[in-house]
């Protein structure tokens, strides 16, 4: 069902064109991410931006539309006791408000977000979800996404709903649980180099300094911080997964790799929905 030319994206499609893909494959991909500091190296919508990318390149694959990404999601979150909180993996680790950080959703809110964007889906005729996740916040976004999948599925027990990461897909590709490293560094690289700038990893203190004259506890923070980094975590420790060793290459096999698998899981997912195939 291969069509590198197919419109998938929603959004960008006339009523008659999304009737006659959705006749073809009742599918329907939402990509999901954060706004959420990734480095001084990558732009902060990485995660939705690639798993939008993915999504709409699966799509063209396995047939079916994408729907635009949400940048907002629930995550982790302490009240501290002066009234300010910190939220989401970065702020937790690094115990500061780093510049770019603002996607943080209640729990509750994402939830219902979700559910309604489903219930959306639903009245229009979709047979399956296929939800990417390109936040990998196991113990909160992740989480919570799953619940909401099960609470759709109680509810409507003879659709198709199913959960992917873009790390999952190729966790064995040399692909760890990290965050703003190689791999997802590289990945972007693939999607959007105009949205990578190697050059600045270790520029806080350095050309970038003007921009942060407001954020002194983020420049104290550099430079107290005993790690290479603030806003990554390669997850692995004897180098090989660091940004700035980040290429065009891997990102490209990544990004191929995640994509058919994405697709593969999808056709499969429509195909037990409606009991019919979907060449």
């Amino acid at each position: 069902m291969t069509n590198t030319q197919r419109k998938v994206r929603f959004e960008e499609m006339f009523p008659w064109e999304i009737a006659s893909a959705m006749a073809e494959a009742p599918l329907c991909y939402l990509p999901l991410g954060t706004l959420e500091w990734h480095g001084e190296h990558s732009a902060v919508g990485l995660d939705a931006l690639k798993a939008h990318a993915i999504c709409v390149q699966a799509a063209r694959r396995s047939g079916g539309l994408v729907v635009p990404p949400i940048y907002w999601s629930a995550d982790w979150r302490k009240d501290l006791p002066d009234g300010t909180y910190l939220t989401g993996g970065i702020e937790r680790g690094e115990r500061y408000h780093v510049p770019g950080n603002m996607f943080w959703l209640r729990p509750e809110t994402f939830r219902n977000l979700l559910l309604d964007v489903y219930e959306a889906m639903r009245r229009r005729g979709f047979e399956a979800i296929v939800v990417l996740s390109g936040h990998w916040s196991m113990e909160h976004n992740i989480a919570e996404i799953r619940k909401t999948g099960e609470e759709f599925l109680r509810a409507n027990p003879t659709k198709g709903w199913l959960l992917l990461t873009d790390q999952e897909l190729a966790s064995d590709l040399d692909y760890p649980l990290e965050h703003a490293a190689g791999g997802e560094t590289s990945l972007l690289l693939a999607i959007r180099p105009d949205l990578v700038a190697l050059d600045m990893i270790f520029e806080t203190d350095g050309s970038l300094h003007r921009f942060y004259t407001g954020e002194t506890e983020h420049l104290l923070r550099r430079r107290e911080t005993s790690g290479k980094y603030i806003g990554v975590n390669p997850a692995l420790s004897d180098g090989s997964n660091d940004p700035e060793g980040a290429t065009l290459e891997r990102g490209q096999r990544l990004l191929e790799t995640i994509v058919e698998r994405a697709a593969a899981r999808a056709e499969e997912l429509l195909a037990l929905t409606t009991g019919s195939e979907h060449p």
